[in-house]
């Protein structure tokens, strides 16, 4: 039984690190010589950074990354020891504690590396020189390259080129344009060899990584993949992790013709047993799923009933027998021979499984499991 099963939580997530750990593994043995970084920024995807960041190390990923200083300062002062990546931007007043803690740091143009050589006081800064294939997002122009070679020299001794990096803007969908995309990289990589010839190179994001081997380089960055959502087609063996859990508050019986939560969208048809669980969009339940999708409640896939509230949604029950107050109800993941995954409600509200599994709040505590949840 889990920590939060017995201590009577209201809502909590369960993540199998045993799931997370070996889609590290399978992932790492794809792209073997490759090295693997785990992307664990936005709190692990949702699943809790710390947890996943663990996880990930422990099935054989060699790097983290990041998007923030704090990310990357928090993952060190909880001893992880591991390269990291700050693949966005760093502001200044935080380099000096990145370098000091040994992160590496994304620079995107030239004053970026004349930032950091100004922060490198005592040390010599790994830094990731970011070129700007076409996503139109972060990074130098191809054609500024010779910026950044002389601001690289004139750093000397203070900035190493520890990387080079790009990112796809659509690997899983458009090949052409991803090669195109990676032969702009290569141009760019030739010029800047005279300023980082032992640099490593990366490219490649989750679908990269499963569409295009040719591109693994030196280090790939497990996305999405890593928790067990590949956005094209994968290994079978790769495995979600995060399950959700909210409990039933209460239950009524609704008559035919009553209606159900604000603005009274659903109107029962027959006379229906309804649940109140304890979950809604304040908490990452998507407004969305109002009178579509499902719970899993004591093996069954209950509609959701109604506008889903901040905290609170409603669930038919009427045909799943034995539901009793305090029983758990499943948002996202697998339970009881019941699968809800975070794909499934993504494509129901237009949007991605990342959306879904980052918007899950901070508040929900987090519980480390090695299998998936069980529970009643």
């Amino acid at each position: 039984m889990s920590t939060a099963r017995a201590n009577g939580a209201l809502r909590w997530a369960e993540i199998d690190v045993a799931a997370l750990a070996g889609n590290a593994e399978v992932i790492a043995a794809l792209v073997r010589p490759a090295r693997v970084m785990a992307m664990v920024k936005s709190n692990g995807y949702g699943h809790g950074i710390r947890i996943a960041a663990r996880a990930a190390l422990d099935g054989g990923a060699e790097w983290l990354g990041v998007y923030t200083p704090q990310e990357a300062l928090g993952l060190r002062a909880d001893g992880f020891e591991a390269p990291i990546l700050v693949v966005g931007w760093s502001p200044p007043a935080t380099l000096g504690d990145l370098i000091a803690g040994g992160v590496d740091v994304s620079v995107l143009d030239a004053e970026g590396i004349r930032a950091v050589a100004a922060s490198a006081l005592g040390h010599s800064a790994r830094v990731h020189l970011k070129i700007d294939t076409g996503l139109h997002r972060l990074g130098a122009l191809p054609e500024t390259v010779d910026t950044l070679i002389d601001a690289v020299r004139e750093a000397g001794h203070r900035v190493e080129v520890a990387g080079v990096f790009t990112h796809f803007a659509d690997a899983g969908e458009d090949p052409a344009f991803t090669i195109t995309q990676h032969g702009r990289f290569l141009e760019a990589v030739q010029a800047l060899r005279p300023v980082a010839p032992d640099a490593l190179l990366h490219t490649s994001g989750s679908a990269a990584i499963l569409a295009h081997p040719a591109m693994h380089h030196d280090l790939v960055r497990a996305g999405i993949a890593f928790y067990g959502y590949p956005p094209v087609p994968g290994p079978a063996s790769l495995r979600p992790a995060m399950n959700v859990f909210c409990r039933v508050a209460q239950l009524r019986t609704v008559a035919r013709g009553e209606t159900v939560g604000y603005g009274r969208t659903w109107r029962a048809e027959s006379t229906r047993r309804i649940a109140t669980a304890t979950l809604g969009y304040g908490q990452g339940l998507p407004r969305a799923l109002s009178n579509r999708g499902h719970l899993g409640i004591r093996g069954g896939r209950c509609p959701i009933v109604g506008i889903v509230s901040m905290d609170q949604v409603g669930a038919d029950v009427s045909d799943v027998d034995g539901v009793v107050v305090g029983d758990s109800a499943m948002f996202i993941g697998s339970h009881a021979g019941i699968r809800i995954g975070a794909d499934e409600v993504g494509e129901l509200v237009g949007t991605l499984p990342h959306e879904i599994l980052c918007g899950i709040s901070e508040g929900i505590p987090r519980h480390p499991t090695v299998t998936p949840a069980a529970l009643p």
